[in-house]
């Protein structure tokens, strides 16, 4: 049995899936919550200090700068530095900013630390995105990087109960400095968890190992390409644009959605924080089953990306125009087409990264993460906040902002239905799949 029978895939290496991959989850959940959970904050920070909708845009926008310029810098530093030491510095220094935030008594001071918080984080991606990619081989790689990422939901479902417990019983500043915290103490557990490398893990068989260490270097000798190929020639790949146009689009309702939720709901002026902290958390519960269901679904589909990423995400900004005719009278209607469009918004995150490591080999597959990420992250986390911001600034209610945010998504999902590889449009994909077979 070796791992390029994806129904065994827990058969060789165990542990990679009971310790490598619940760590990984777990930064990432951590990191996502105190991206996210500005959002529960951010009604009571207004208030407190005089903001406008538009400022709060901003704060909300803010992060997307740092986080932009640390993940094009991901790649990089993944490759030089190892992303199991680059990592713990992430967790480090997130958790301070995080916890800064919470001490910010003006506009530009949490400007300040969104953006210091936005670079501690912006490695992380590309950083673990290549961990996994030394553990996990490529027939894995999709459930692996869909289990991964159910973390980022699991976070966001977690920062609406628990914000709006701590600013029931205690205000917004506790809460950010409270949530803060955890990631220094998990830095401790990442050290002691994580192999340096396939050899040290004591819990690696030597068979285990064998055939592991096997596979990934025929997965990489595969490619054509010879070693000397300049990195930067990933700009030459149609996909990489299209993937990140089509990412970025897509992440504008996502955080769009992510920053304005809580507020949006606040506006009906029926619901207590606690509800609201629920409500808001609930899209990302449907997130990890979206999540869970189409990594599954596209390893055993072939190990297809591009149609089970594309068309998800195309549907997610249907529900959101849908939401946006919903009558004010009808506000429980509309929260469940939040909920609804939970499912299939995070479906397009572990594929399209999955996808980059498929198609380039490591050395370029590395910085293409990084820059579709980076690029991606930066169009769709400073443009959605600050787009409904701006567009709610200028209208009675959130309907325009909300067919805004759908908009994109359904274009988001166009261009990633384009993203074809240059061997794919020239018919030389190892693993070129029919349209009407994928999604049969």
């Amino acid at each position: 049995m070796t791992p390029s029978d994806p129904d065994n895939f827990k058969g060789i290496g165990r542990g990679r899936w009971t310790i490598v991959l619940p760590i990984v989850f777990a930064v990432y959940m951590l990191s996502y919550f105190d991206r996210v959970n500005i959002a529960m904050a951010l009604p009571h920070m207004t208030k407190a200090l005089g903001l406008t909708s538009v400022q709060g845009g901003w704060i909300g926008g803010a992060f997307a700068w740092g986080y932009a310029f640390t993940q094009l810098l991901g790649g990089y530093m993944s490759l030089k530095f190892g992303p199991r030491r680059l990592v713990a510095i992430c967790l480090l220094l997130f958790g301070g900013a995080a916890m800064l935030t919470g001490v910010a008594t003006t506009f530009w001071q949490i400007v300040a630390v969104r953006i210091l918080l936005g670079c501690a984080e912006g490695p992380i991606y590309a950083a673990t995105s290549m961990l996994l990619a030394q553990w996990f081989t490529r027939p894995e790689r999709g459930r692996a990087f869909g289990i991964w990422n159910l973390g980022a939901p699991l976070g966001g479902f977690l920062a609406g109960p628990i914000s709006g417990a701590l600013i029931a019983h205690f205000d917004w500043r506790v809460m950010l400095i409270a949530e803060g915290l955890p990631a220094w103490i998990f830095c401790l557990v990442w050290f002691k968890a994580i192999p340096q490398s396939l050899d040290l893990a004591g819990w690696l068989s030597a068979a285990d190992r064998d055939v592991l260490r096997r596979d990934l270097a025929t997965e990489q000798a595969g490619y054509t390409k010879p070693e000397h190929d300049p990195w930067w020639t990933i700009f030459n790949e149609p996909a990489v644009w299209l993937l990140t146009i089509g990412f970025g689009l897509n992440t504008i309702l996502l955080y769009g959605t992510t920053l304005w939720l809580p507020s949006v709901m606040k506006s009906y002026g029926q619901l207590s924080e606690t509800t609201i902290g629920f409500l808001s958390g609930a899209p990302f519960v449907m997130s990890m089953f979206g999540i869970y269901y189409i990594s599954r679904r596209s390893d055993r589909h072939g190990q297809e990306r591009r149609w089970h990423a594309a068309i998800p995400t195309m549907l997610t900004g249907a529900l959101m125009v849908l939401a946006a005719f919903v009558p004010a009278p009808l506000f429980y209607l509309q929260i469940a087409l939040f909920i609804a469009l939970g499912f299939t918004l995070k479906m397009l995150m572990p594929l399209v990264f999955a996808r980059l490591t498929e198609i380039l080999p490591m050395r370029k597959a590395m910085p293409a993460v990084a820059f579709v990420s980076g690029v991606g992250n930066l169009i769709g986390q400073f443009l959605g906040p600050l787009m409904v911001g701006y567009v709610r600034a200028a209208s009675s209610d959130y309907k325009l902002s909300l067919i805004a945010l759908g908009a994109s998504a359904l274009l988001g999902g166009v261009a990633i239905a384009m993203s074809k590889s240059a061997a794919e449009r020239s018919g030389t994909a190892r693993n070129a799949v029919g349209n009407a077979e994928v999604m049969k």
